[in-house]
């Protein structure tokens, strides 16, 4: 039964009643005053469509008459009318040709972007850095190494966590602190944040998640499940599903919609040193020591892994869809694809060597999505941009960009202009050794780029 005629059925029961027995504490009508009364209240399709425009949001009676096929209905309707919307926002004077033709232009890029099949070449585009306005983000109680980073979608807040147990989030156009959230004795292994900052979630060195208020960080809830520390959490795009790693060597999937554990992929061998997703219902995994990364499908409940090189990979992510990069503790930088086991190409000592056999291990690695720019972090002085050449097979040097330090995490802003980086004294993992003349910090760096 479609939502309409739900609705109608309901209406036509309505007045059924109301001609029976009248409206409350009045006489009976007479046949005729019923007839008025009766032609008066029954609706026409055309308004009860228009009701239904105007209020989009149907009560729970309705809702579970609406079948699978009806809601995906009313949802692209409701879609279209909101695109359509946006582009008579865009230009008040375009005919009806020109806004037919804006709304397919931007349903097309909604569904490539989705997709992952929206590719931008910006590699030949980029001509250096400006370090003379660089940005840092500080505070003084975040005292040790900031391990992990996160921008919201529109690149207008900026969220830090570190070893010092706190979380702040930043307002980068006025450089000002507007939250933050501490965990006490405990260090921040990692965060994320929702598309539309409703949540952030923290892995705070416990089992458990906490998860947050996106905008005020106080915290909604916390997520029970694993067995050992949490080490990685990342949400899918556009959505409140989240994927959890952790030390007992398992991930989680959970739904923030209703704040539940939905299930649990077992695989590695050792603790997951690194997670991450984007559009599709599959996640990637580097699992440190036991040289493996793999891919969870999650929908088809199935993973495939990567081990053809014996190397302890330190950290992972998505480029595309079917593109993945890695970096590891022997020094080596990769580009991978979901189709082939083998890494499309591989740069070995990608960031040198402190001495003969022991090499800057890759600490942190970014991506710039859907397109062919990538970015590698250690503690050798740089931050290295490379570009995907041949068709997005080989991966060559664009720019070093000089920072001292730890490089933690590696962000990108979404139009690719601003680089973020998470530089400290320690490695995120550990307290191996430490650079004591180097200040813990969030470097907003700003790229020269022609577009």
């Amino acid at each position: 039964m479609s939502l309409f005629k739900a609705g109608r059925k309901k209406n036509e029961k309505l007045n059924r009643k109301r001609s029976k027995s009248g409206p409350k504490g009045s006489i009976i009508p007479s046949k005729t005053s019923r007839r008025d009364y009766d032609d008066e209240d029954i609706d026409s399709d055309e308004e009860l469509e228009k009701e239904q425009q105007k209020h989009p949001e149907i009560d729970d009676e309705v809702a579970t008459l609406e079948t699978t096929q009806d809601k995906r209905i009313r949802l692209a309707k409701q879609y279209l009318r909101q695109v359509q919307e946006e582009e008579q926002d865009r230009d008040d004077y375009a005919g009806e040709s020109e806004l037919a033709s804006g709304m397919a232009r931007t349903l097309k890029e909604s569904f490539l972007s989705a997709t992952g099949k929206s590719h931008r070449t910006l590699g030949g585009k980029y001509t250096g850095y400006d370090l003379d306005n660089v940005v840092s983000f500080h505070w003084k109680k975040q005292r040790l190494s900031p391990t992990c980073c996160a921008l919201s979608e529109d690149d207008a807040f900026l969220y830090v966590g570190c070893k010092s147990g706190w979380v702040v989030r930043w307002d980068i156009k006025s450089k000002q602190r507007t939250a933050y959230f501490q965990a006490k004795n405990s260090v921040i292994h990692s965060i994320a944040v929702s598309h539309d900052m409703k949540y952030l979630v923290v892995a705070d060195g416990t089992e458990e998640i906490k998860v947050l208020d996106g905008i005020s960080l106080v915290q909604l809830n916390t997520l029970k499940g694993h067995s050992k520390p949490v080490t990685g959490v990342v949400f899918r795009q556009n959505s409140y599903q989240l994927f959890s790693c952790s030390a007992d060597r398992t991930v989680k999937v959970w739904s923030l919609d209703e704040m539940v554990y939905i299930e649990t992929l077992y695989g590695h061998q050792s603790q997951i040193s690194g997670i991450d997703a984007l559009s599709l219902e599959r996640i990637v995994t580097s699992g440190g020591m036991d040289q493996t990364i793999r891919i969870w499908k999650v929908a088809e409940e199935s993973q495939l892994v990567f081990n053809s090189i014996t190397e302890d990979f330190s950290a992972v992510k998505f480029v595309s869809n079917d593109l993945f990069v890695s970096g590891s503790v022997e020094g080596s930088f990769s580009l991978w694809s979901s189709g082939k086991k083998k890494p499309l190409h591989r740069v070995k000592l990608a960031h040198g060597q402190q001495d003969a056999g022991h090499p800057n291990w890759i600490s942190a690695v970014g991506v710039l999505v859907n397109s062919d720019i990538v970015a590698s972090g250690s503690c050798d002085g740089t931050v290295r941009i490379w570009k995907l050449t041949n068709k997005r097979h080989t991966i060559q040097p664009l720019l070093q960009v000089p920072v001292e330090g730890f490089v933690n995490a590696i962000e990108f802003t979404s139009d690719g202009r601003f680089l973020v980086v998470a530089v400290g004294q320690e490695h995120r993992l550990g307290r191996w050794w430490t650079l004591r003349n180097i200040k813990n910090r969030v470097l907003l760096i700003p790229l020269s780029i022609e577009l």
